[in-house]
């Protein structure tokens, strides 16, 4: 059964991650888009081509079959200073069990007050602050099917907050991982965000949010005083895949080489490259590169590891270049037992 389960799947999520032919750009279709900024300073370093590196917990933000290939347990801590005082923490905790690898996770985005404005002011007077905050919460398993190949899914629920209102829905990830046994090279494929439409429940008088009743027809919609329906918001939906391989490997160091093909639902697809050299297990380099990102494509950082009690310490820090917005630097944590 195995024999053909493996190719079944690997050809089906290879066929959905295949770039649609004749297909534009549909930016700011999808909802929720805090689930596509990336964690981890090393998969950040190393441009976002992860899918086939993953082997820690940070595997769940990009191919939660990656979990499969931690020795033992991982705990995961990130933070990204993203352009306009946003701010996104993540953490994840991964431990082996008899039946294979278990997973929790978590996110959050705050963009801290934002003013409160009047559409119909043409001032634009401030009219006070509201918050806006997402999170998403994960749970996923991963394991190995065979000796070469493995599989892993999370589910997660997601809330976005935006001012009075808010909308909670829920998504599923889908990774696989297969050590070709070809060399070191490996492949990685993963569907994220897969998930229902979410909508918002907003009480809006003739398409005034928050309006009351009037009996006069505001909108001009040939309604009085009628409760629009809200439009369903699709979620990020992303197909991964990527290959990895260790062009040089010594007693002391080993260089990793990836690329990746991403294709995003609401954008054109892009390609990601990304490099590792590795020193003793103690020290690394790494850099990158993403072509056809919106804005920039330069990516570096460097890590660390260190013995801690019965942990193994590593802090990895990365840098992207992102042209026109400010450049953005990102550091995250990792706990190994």
């Amino acid at each position: 059964m195995k024999k053909f389960l493996i190719p079944a799947v690997l050809l089906a999520v290879m066929g959905l991650c295949l770039p649609a032919h004749a297909q534009f750009a549909k930016v700011g279709t999808v909802g929720l888009k805090f689930l596509d900024i990336g964690v981890g300073g090393r998969a950040l370093a190393m441009g976002e081509a992860y899918a086939a590196v993953a082997n820690d917990a940070s595997a769940i933000f990009w191919n939660p079959a990656g979990i499969s290939n931690l020795e033992s347990g991982d705990i995961f801590l990130g933070y990204t200073n993203w352009p306009a005082e946003i701010n996104l923490y993540s953490t994840a905790l991964v431990a082996k069990t008899g039946y294979g690898y278990i997973g929790g996770s978590f996110t959050i985005l705050n963009t801290g007050l934002m003013n409160r404005t009047d559409p119909y002011d043409d001032d634009g007077d401030v009219l006070g602050n509201f918050a806006y905050e997402d999170w998403a919460a994960g749970l996923t398993f991963s394991r190995y099917l065979t000796d070469k190949f493995a599989f892993g899914t999370t589910f997660k629920l997601v809330r976005e907050k935006l001012a009075d209102w808010d909308a909670t829905g829920w998504a599923v990830d889908i990774g696989t991982f297969y050590n070709t046994g070809y060399k070191s090279l490996r492949i990685g494929m993963a569907i994220m965000n897969f998930g229902p439409d979410m909508k918002f429940d907003v009480e809006d008088i003739d398409g005034v949010a928050g309006g009351i009743e009037d009996d006069i027809d505001n909108d001009g919609d040939g309604f009085i005083d009628n409760d629009t329906e809200e439009e369903a918001v699709p979620l990020p939906l992303t197909f991964r895949a990527g290959i990895a391989i260790d062009v040089m490997e010594t007693a002391s160091s080993k260089t990793t080489l990836s690329a990746e093909l991403m294709h995003p639902s609401d954008n054109e697809e892009r390609y990601n490259f990304g490099g590792e050299y590795l020193f003793s297990d103690m020290l690394a380099v790494r850099a990158g590169w993403k072509v056809n990102a919106d804005e920039g494509g330069f990516t570096a950082g460097a890590g660390f590891k260190l013995p801690l009690g019965g942990f193994d310490a590593s802090f990895d820090y990365a840098y992207n270049d992102l042209g026109k917005l400010s450049d953005v630097h990102r550091g995250s944590f990792s706990f190994t037992f």
